[in-house]
């Protein structure tokens, strides 16, 4: 805090009416905050592939933080890895905690945030998805990257899983939906409220990383629909918006 004060009191040039002056400048380094947040190819990071990232390719990298030992999954998620593998059994697996996006947002998996108080929460775990020819909000449960096959197509010890030459791994999010937004919000908000309802794990899949556009915000309200008050979340896709005209 004392060195944001003395960042912002360099920038006043007058000393006539110093607090005024004081106040545009946080305004102004609000204001500069939000654009690269909803913008963030304005101000692109200075070193992408950090240490113990994954880099996949097309501008996603894979953060820390990782499992450091093999996970065995089990119940719907274990059904659902190795339906999506073809597999009787779902294979171990490292599961990772952040995704960077082309566009610089940073993704984070659902277990990380449900450890932080709420005012602390960034609720970066809802994204969304082009997937089957159509757009959908999903919450990622986490990330993480699966074993194909090997590089000579013989079995893969676990021990040998974090030897990225032997192995060829195909990158995934285990994620929940959201419904598609309720029709008739929308109609009476001339589609400025797209509402929508948390699907839960009778919805659970997996995706690739690919197919994950942006990180969204899914906001809590409880609107009252045929005289009865329902959970809901509403889409914001760049949230700060309203930070850009204070004046």
């Amino acid at each position: 805090m004392e060195r944001t004060i003395g960042n912002l009191g360099q920038e006043i040039c007058q000393p006539l009416d110093p607090f005024s002056n004081l106040a545009q400048q946080g305004i102004w380094c609000c204001q500069v905050n939000a654009l690269k947040a909803m913008l963030p190819h304005l101000d692109p990071p200075k070193n992408t592939n950090l240490h113990a990232s994954a880099n996949l390719g097309k501008g996603y990298i894979l953060l820390v933080k990782c499992d450091w030992y093999l996970t065995t999954v089990q119940g719907e998620e274990a059904r659902v890895i190795a339906e999506y593998l073809s597999l009787l059994h779902a294979p171990k697996i490292h599961c990772w905690a952040c995704l960077c996006l082309p566009n610089g947002q940073i993704a984070q998996y659902q277990f990380q945030e449900l450890q932080k108080a709420p005012e602390d929460i960034c609720m970066a775990r809802n994204v969304k998805v082009s997937l089957n020819g159509g757009d959908w909000i999903m919450e990622v449960q986490y990330f993480a990257r699966l074993v194909v096959t090997a590089v000579d197509n013989l079995p893969v010890p676990d021990e040998d899983l974090d030897t990225p030459d032997c192995c060829c791994f195909t990158d995934v999010a285990l994620v929940t939906l959201y419904s598609q937004p309720d029709t008739d919000l929308l109609e009476k908000s001339y589609g400025v409220l797209p509402s929508c309802t948390k699907l839960g794990e009778a919805s659970l899949q997996v995706i690739k990383i690919s197919d994950i556009w942006s990180v969204v915000a899914m906001i809590l309200h409880r609107p009252i629909i045929h005289g009865v008050a329902k959970e809901r979340y509403f889409l914001v896709e760049k949230t700060g918006m309203e930070i850009i005209w204070s004046n």
